[in-house]
C-alpha cells in the first residue's frame, strides 16, 4: 500500500510507523487515520513482525485531531464521528494485537496524541516532549480510549486534573507517575528507540503477544464498549454553540500562525 500522510517500513522483526503530517503539527485527518488503521494492519498481518514503533516528523508528536478539518466540514458532528470513530478502530487492533508498541515521543503528544502514548505498551519520551488532554479546550470530550486509560495509569484524581483542568504534563512528571518508561535526550531518542525495540525482536518472540495479552487481559476488558461511547459523546458535543466557536477560534488561530 503506499502511504501518503505516514511512512511505513519494517526490518528485523520492527515495523515503524512515522506520522509525516509535520505541517500540520502531525494532527490527525481522516485520511492520517485510515492510513494508520491500514499500517497497523500491515504489520500485525507480517509474521516477521513482532514490535511497532510509533514515532513522527517535525517539531510535534502529534498536536490532536484535525480541528481544521472539523472547522471546515459541512457536518462537524459526522466529521468528527467519522474521525473519531476510525482512529478508535486502529487503537483498539493495535491494543488487542500480538504487537508490542513502544511509543518514541518528542515534543507535543495532545489528544489523541495522548491517546498513541496510553495504548503503547512502552513509552520513552524526549526532555521537551509535553503531554495534554487538550479536547476541553475546544469545547470536546476526550476520545481514542483517553477517558478509559489515562485513570489506570496516572490514577483518577491526576486524570481528573489532566482531562478538566487542561494541566500539562511534563515529561520528567510522566516518567514518575507511570506515563512515560524512559526519558531520553532528543539526540538519543531514535537510537534508544532502536535498541529497545531490536532487542524485544531478538527476544523470544513467540512470548511477546501473549505475555503482552495477559498483562492488559485485566485493564482492556470492556475497551471496545468504552471506545463507542467516546465516539457517541463527543460527536455530540459539536451541537453545543460553545463547542462550535472554540472550534472556529482555535481553526483560525492555526490558519494564522501557519501563515506566518
Amino acid at each position: 500500500m503506499k502511504f501518503e500522510n505516514l511512512q511505513y517500513r519494517s526490518d528485523g522483526g520492527v515495523a515503524w510507523i512515522l506520522l509525516d503530517q509535520p505541517a500540520a503539527a502531525n494532527a490527525l485527518s481522516i485520511a492520517l487515520a485510515e492510513e494508520f488503521c491500514a499500517a497497523v494492519a500491515l504489520a500485525d498481518s507480517d509474521p516477521e513482525v513482532y514490535v511497532v514503533v510509533l514515532h513522527s516528523a517535525g517539531r510535534f508528536f502529534c498536536a490532536g485531531g484535525d480541528v481544521a478539518g472539523m472547522a471546515e466540514a459541512d457536518d462537524p458532528g459526522e466529521f468528527l464521528r467519522i474521525l473519531a470513530g476510525k482512529m478508535s478502530e486502529g487503537l483498539l487492533a493495535l491494543a488487542q494485537s500480538r504487537l508490542v508498541t513502544i511509543a518514541a515521543v518528542h515534543g507535543v503528544a495532545a489528544g489523541a496524541g495522548l491517546a498513541l502514548v496510553l495504548n503503547s505498551d512502552l513509552v520513552l519520551a524526549s526532555p521537551n516532549a509535553s503531554f495534554h488532554s487538550a479536547y476541553a479546550g475546544v469545547g470536546l470530550t476526550p476520545d481514542c480510549g483517553v477517558s478509559y486509560l489515562l485513570p489506570q495509569v496516572v490514577g483518577p484524581r491526576r486524570a481528573a486534573e489532566i482531562c478538566l483542568s487542561g494541566r500539562a504534563v511534563t515529561a520528567a512528571d510522566g516518567f514518575q507517575w507511570g506515563l512515560v518508561n524512559e526519558v531520553v535526550e532528543e539526540s538519543a531518542l531514535q537510537l534508544r528507540a532502536e535498541e529497545l525495540a531490536f532487542m524485544l525482536a531478538g527476544s523470544a518472540t513467540q512470548t511477546l503477544g501473549p505475555t503482552k495479552r495477559l498483562l492488559t487481559a485485566a485493564a482492556f476488558a470492556g475497551y471496545s464498549k468504552h471506545l463507542d461511547d467516546e465516539v457517541a459523546t463527543i460527536s455530540a458535543m459539536v451541537s453545543h454553540e460553545n463547542t462550535r466557536q472554540r472550534i472556529a477560534s482555535f481553526a483560525a488561530r492555526s490558519t494564522s500562525a501557519g501563515q506566518r
